[in-house]
């Protein structure tokens, strides 16, 4: 079958039109993670994936973490909704004080975590430090949590 011209030309063009029109990605969505909303950072009684939620926080500054009656810290698991903000956890009892370093996007129950002064990280965090610009989400430049010490009453 033979196409006449004014057809054919009308089909070449569309046909390069279609290859020359850029791919667009869709925008980058944000996303809940175990019951956080994003852009949330959420502290769990019990695991992330069986417990409840009893703190959030967004705000990039640091922050104390409220204990329950009788004083005792109680975060069991912490869930990181944040894209491109890493957050310590912070445990001023030790000394010197103690962190834990949640990557961005990150969930993660706190008792498979040892603390440097034994036992686990599991309700032993009394504060928190979501890093806010310019950071890049990680910890210590990879995007597995990281522990570290930090001078006793150090503050950002």
């Amino acid at each position: 079958m033979k196409l006449n011209g004014k057809l054919s030309a009308t089909l070449l063009t569309a046909g390069l039109a279609a290859t020359l029109t850029p791919l667009t990605a869709s925008p980058a969505s944000a996303a809940s993670m175990h019951g956080c909303t994003y852009p949330r950072v959420c502290l769990y009684d019990g695991s992330y994936q069986n417990g409840s939620i009893y703190s959030s926080y967004q705000d990039t500054t640091y922050q104390p973490i409220l204990p329950i009656p009788g004083g005792r810290n109680r975060a069991d698991a912490v869930v990181n909704t944040r894209n491109d903000d890493s957050v310590w956890l912070i445990d001023q009892d030790a000394s010197p004080d103690a962190y834990i370093c949640i990557p961005r996007n990150t969930a993660v129950n706190l008792g498979d975590y040892a603390h440097p002064n034994g036992g686990t990280w599991a309700n032993d965090a009394d504060a928190i430090k979501i890093w806010g610009d310019p950071d890049n989400g990680q910890c210590s430049d990879t995007w597995q949590v990281r522990q570290g010490r930090i001078k006793d009453g150090w503050r950002p």
